[in-house]
C-alpha cells in the first residue's frame, strides 16, 4: 500500500515515496536541483521531451525552436482552455497535466525500483472561487494522475499539508496560521495544535487564492514592460475613423508568464499579423516588432527571469535595471522599488484579505495567533513580510521548510492512511 505523495506547483514540484510500512523517502527528481524539479517541460520535436533543468538547457541548445511550457498548473480551473497544438498534435491540458506527472512518476520509479500506482496529490485550497472551476480543476488533475500510470488518487489541500508538516515537527500546544505562498496559488491554514494528534477539528479556518509569484512578475511585466511589446500600440484601420489600441485580453496573456507562450496560436497570431500593418507611427511597429520577436522566438521563458531577478533585487535596492536582449532587440527600463510596491500593492492587499477570511471562519482575532509560519518561495517577498509583520508582530513570523513543507505535509498523510488501514 505504497504511495508517491506528490507536490505538483506552478513553479517547482516535488516527490516523497511512502513505503508500505510507512517510511518516507524524498525522491532526487533533478540532476541539477535535486529534490525539486521546477515545473517546465520542452519539446524541440515529436516524442522528445526535456523537464526542469534539462528542459532549460535544450531549449536554449535549440533556440528556443519547439514548444516551451511553464505555470500549467494556472489553467487547469479554465473551462474555456481546450490545449494548444504541439507538432501538429492537439494537447489538452489532461494531456499536459499527464505529461509532467508521467516524468515524474518514471524517474521516481526508477529511483526505488518499484512500479507505485497510488498518489497523493496537493491541491490548492481552491483552484478558483467558483465551484464549477474548483471541481473542474480537481478532475482535470485527477484524470492527468491516471493517465500518467496511477490507479489511485488522493487528494489533499496543499495548506493542510503544510500545516501537518508544521505540527510533525511541533510538540508545543498553540494556534498558528500557515501562509504558502507559492508561484500560482496562495494558501493559508489556521490550526489549533496539542498533544492529540491530528484531527478534521484543529483546522479553524482554510482559505486560498490563485495569486502569487506569477501574478506579482505578471504586475511588474503590466506596468514597466509590457510598452515596449506592443501595450500603447494603436492603429487605424483603413476607411475607419477611430484609433483602435492593442486588446486588452490579449495584453493579459502577454503579462502572463502561462500564458505568453499560447500568443502563437494561429487565430491569435493572424490577428497580429493584420493589426501591424495599420500601425500609426514607426514607435508603434518597432513595439510590434518586439512582440514578434519575443513570439517568435519563444523568448517568454528568459523574459520573466529577468522580471523575477529584478523583482527580488527590489528587495535590497532602490532601483534596478530590466535588462533583455536579443539580436537587434535591445531594451532597458529601470524600475524603482517604490513604483513597483505601490503597483503591486492591490494584488499583496487581495492576498491580505484572503488570508483574513480564516479569522471570519474561525471568529478569532489576529492577536489570538501564535505564531505564524511561512512556506513557499514567495514568502521572502518583502512587501507581503513588511505587511505580516504589521498585523502580527515580527517575533511571531518564522519560516519553515520554505520549499519542502507541502510535500512533507503529504508525505505524513500517506504515512497516516497506511497507519490506520
Amino acid at each position: 500500500m505504497s504511495y508517491y505523495a506528490v507536490d505538483f506547483g506552478t513553479s517547482n514540484s516535488l516527490l516523497s515515496f511512502v513505503s508500505d510500512s510507512g517510511v518516507i523517502t524524498p525522491i532526487p527528481l533533478d540532476p541539477v536541483g535535486g529534490l525539486v524539479l521546477r515545473s517546465l517541460f520542452y519539446t524541440p520535436d515529436k516524442n522528445q521531451w526535456y523537464f526542469g533543468s534539462n528542459a532549460i538547457k535544450h531549449y536554449v541548445e535549440n533556440e528556443g525552436s519547439g514548444r516551451f511550457f511553464r505555470s500549467i498548473k494556472k489553467f487547469l480551473p479554465e473551462p474555456s482552455y481546450n490545449g494548444t497544438i504541439v507538432h501538429n498534435r492537439n494537447l489538452s491540458i489532461v494531456d499536459l497535466v499527464a505529461v509532467f506527472l508521467g516524468e515524474m512518476k518514471k524517474r521516481a520509479d526508477m529511483h526505488i525500483g518499484l512500479n507505485v500506482e497510488r498518489i497523493i496529490l496537493g491541491r490548492p485550497a481552491l483552484y478558483s472561487l467558483d465551484k464549477a472551476n474548483d471541481e473542474l480543476a480537481e478532475d482535470r488533475m485527477r484524470k492527468g494522475a491516471i493517465q500518467a500510470g496511477f490507479k489511485e488518487v488522493i487528494f489533499c489541500p496543499e495548506p493542510i499539508a503544510a500545516g501537518l508538516d508544521y505540527q510533525h515537527d511541533s510538540q508545543s500546544e498553540r494556534i498558528v496560521l500557515v501562509a504558502d505562498y507559492g508561484g500560482g496559488t496562495s494558501d493559508f491554514t489556521l490550526m489549533r495544535f496539542d498533544q492529540n494528534g491530528y484531527s478534521q477539528k484543529n483546522i479553524l479556518g482554510l482559505s486560498g487564492v490563485f495569486i502569487a509569484g506569477d501574478a506579482l512578475d505578471g504586475v511588474m511585466m503590466k506596468n514597466f514592460i509590457s510598452p515596449h511589446f506592443g501595450a500603447n500600440f494603436e492603429y487605424k484601420i483603413p476607411g475607419g475613423s477611430n484609433v483602435l489600441k492593442f486588446p486588452r485580453q490579449l495584453l493579459e496573456k502577454i503579462c502572463s508568464p502561462a500564458h505568453i507562450t499560447h500568443l502563437r496560436e494561429r487565430d491569435t497570431w493572424e490577428f497580429l499579423q493584420h493589426i501591424k500593418k495599420f500601425a500609426l507611427s514607426s514607435d508603434d511597429e518597432q513595439q510590434m516588432n518586439n512582440l514578434f520577436t519575443l513570439v517568435e522566438s519563444q523568448l517568454g521563458f528568459p523574459l520573466f527571469q529577468e522580471i523575477e531577478r529584478v523583482k527580488v533585487s527590489l528587495g535590497k535596492t532602490d532601483i534596478e535595471k530590466f535588462n533583455f536582449h536579443y539580436l537587434d532587440m535591445d531594451i532597458q527600463q529601470n524600475v524603482s522599488a517604490q513604483d513597483y510596491n505601490q503597483s503591486v500593492a492591490p494584488t499583496v492587499e487581495k492576498l491580505m484579505e484572503t488570508m483574513s477570511e480564516v479569522f471570519k471562519q474561525s471568529g478569532l482575532s489576529p492577536d489570538k495567533v501564535d505564531q505564524v509560519c511561512l512556506t513557499g518561495g514567495t514568502s521572502q517577498f518583502l512587501p507581503i513580510r513588511q505587511e505580516l509583520k504589521t498585523m502580527f508582530g515580527e517575533s511571531k513570523i518564522t519560516e519553515h521548510n520554505i520549499f519542502e513543507s507541502v510535500v512533507n505535509g503529504l508525505a505524513n498523510y500517506g504515512k497516516q492512511l497506511i497507519t490506520h488501514s
